[in-house]
């Protein structure tokens, strides 16, 4: 990876923030910002940076996949415990799958979890299982020719 002088490693923090060069180059205090910041972004080893960083951050699909499987697998029965409260430990390690929590007046409280059958619906449709087919109708005019010319004309319905 290459390096970067500090106001360019700088200028890299704040556009990873504002995505917006000139902005990202006068937060980095450099003196002309809307002529430096476009020029920062079209050198490489600020783009290779910028690309390495954002590669770093991004979900990639076996990821999501994963998450997916574990919202399909959710099971409320895992955050109550024996005796029907929430089991707040069981929330904070699998809180991914939480959607919603809510606490009404007389301090009870209640979670929701995401909903397994839409999850199973995504993974199915990631893997291909599913497949949207749509049905055209009308007329298909084909013309015949024959001998470089147009003899006769066929419409199948």
């Amino acid at each position: 990876m290459a390096r970067l002088t500090n106001k360019r490693r700088v200028f890299v923090e704040e556009y990873l923030q504002c995505w917006n060069a000139t902005e990202a180059a006068r937060r980095a205090g450099y003196r002309h910002p809307n002529m430096a910041g476009p020029r920062l972004m079209v050198n490489d080893s600020i783009r290779e940076v910028i690309e390495a960083r954002i590669a770093e951050k991004a979900m990639s699909a076996d990821e999501a996949l994963i998450r997916l499987a574990d919202m399909a697998r959710g099971n409320l029965a895992d955050f109550v415990q024996d005796y029907g409260a929430i089991d707040w430990e069981a929330v904070k390690a699998k809180g991914h799958l939480v959607k919603k929590i809510s606490h009404t007046a007389g301090k009870q409280s209640s979670i929701e979890l995401y909903d397994a059958q839409s999850a199973l619906e995504k993974i199915g449709r990631a893997h291909g299982l599913f497949v949207d087919r749509h049905e055209q109708t009308g007329e298909i005019v084909l013309k015949v020719v024959r001998d470089g010319t147009d003899s006769q004309s066929e419409t199948t319905p």
